[in-house]
C-alpha cells in the first residue's frame, strides 16, 4: 500500500475543511476552494492544487445532478471555451515556478479573488462576459484551485438555484480541463490522485449536509466571513513566502 504523503492530522484537518467548504459551496454555489485551498497550502500543501480540485468536480457534478433543471445551458460552450484559454497559460507557468514564487503568486491570486468578490461591480451575465470570466477563472483555478470568484461576480444576480446549477456544470467540466493542465505541469500525479481520493468521503458528507442548510444560509452574511478568512490566509502565505526568499 503507497505511503501517505501528508500526517493523520493534516488529513484530519483537511477532511474537516472538507465538509465544511462542501456544506457552504451546496448551500450558496461558491467556498469550497475558497476556505480549503488557503488553509491548506499553509499546514498541508500537498493537497494544493490538484487534490482539491479532484475533490471539488465530485461536488459540482453532486450539485449538477440535484439541480440540474436550472442550469443556463447555453452559457456552457462559451465557459468551456475560456476556461481551456486560461488554462494552458496557467499550466506553463506551472510547469517553471519554485516554490515560494508560486506562493506569491497562490498568494496574490487569492487576494484578487478576494477583492473581485468585495466590490461586487455589476457585471451582465452575457457570453462574452461569462468567456471572459471563464478565462480568469481557468487560471485563477489552475494555479490556486481557487476559480469561483469570477463567475460569481457574473451570475450573483441570478436566482439562487440557477447561481448553484450553472457554476457547478460549468466547474464539472472545467475541473477536468484543469486536471489536464496539472498533469501537463507535472502537478497531478498518483500522489495528488491518491489524497484527492481521500477527501472524497468528506465533500459527500458536506454535500449530505447542505441538502438541509441551502434555505437557511444566508449567502450575505456567509461571504463576508469567508473573504476574511481567505484574505488572511493570504497575507500569510505571501509573508511566508517573502521570508523564504530573503
Amino acid at each position: 500500500m503507497p505511503t501517505l504523503p501528508v500526517t493523520p492530522a493534516q488529513l484530519a484537518i483537511a477532511l474537516a475543511l472538507t465538509v465544511v467548504g462542501s456544506a457552504i459551496q451546496g448551500s450558496v454555489g461558491i467556498g469550497f476552494a475558497v476556505i480549503v485551498a488557503p488553509v491548506l497550502l499553509l499546514v498541508a500543501p500537498e493537497f494544493v492544487p490538484g487534490s482539491i480540485v479532484l475533490a471539488a468536480i465530485l461536488l459540482v457534478i453532486l450539485m449538477t445532478v440535484r439541480e440540474r433543471r436550472d442550469v443556463i445551458v447555453r452559457d456552457l460552450s462559451a465557459a468551456t471555451l475560456g476556461r481551456i484559454l486560461g488554462t494552458v497559460p496557467a499550466a506553463y507557468v506551472l510547469s517553471s515556478l519554485p516554490k515560494s514564487v508560486y506562493e506569491l503568486l497562490f498568494g496574490a491570486l487569492v487576494m484578487l479573488g478576494v477583492l473581485v468578490s468585495w466590490l461586487g461591480w455589476h457585471v451582465a451575465p452575457t457570453r462574452r462576459n461569462v468567456f471572459l470570466a471563464s478565462i480568469l477563472s481557468g487560471f485563477m483555478s489552475t494555479v490556486s484551485s481557487i476559480g469561483g470568484p469570477p463567475m460569481a461576480l457574473v451570475y450573483q444576480h441570478e436566482e439562487g438555484p440557477r447561481i448553484r446549477a450553472t457554476i457547478s456544470a460549468i466547474f464539472t467540466i472545467g475541473g477536468l480541463i484543469t486536471l489536464t493542465g496539472l498533469w501537463w505541469a507535472g502537478r497531478f500525479h498518483s500522489a495528488e490522485l491518491m489524497l484527492g481520493l481521500l477527501l472524497m468521503p468528506g465533500v459527500v458528507a458536506g454535500f449530505t449536509i447542505s441538502r438541509y442548510t441551502t434555505a437557511r444560509i444566508d449567502g450575505a452574511h456567509v461571504r463576508p466571513a469567508l473573504l476574511a478568512a481567505s484574505a488572511l490566509c493570504a497575507i500569510v502565505v505571501i509573508v511566508r513566502a517573502l521570508a523564504a526568499e530573503l
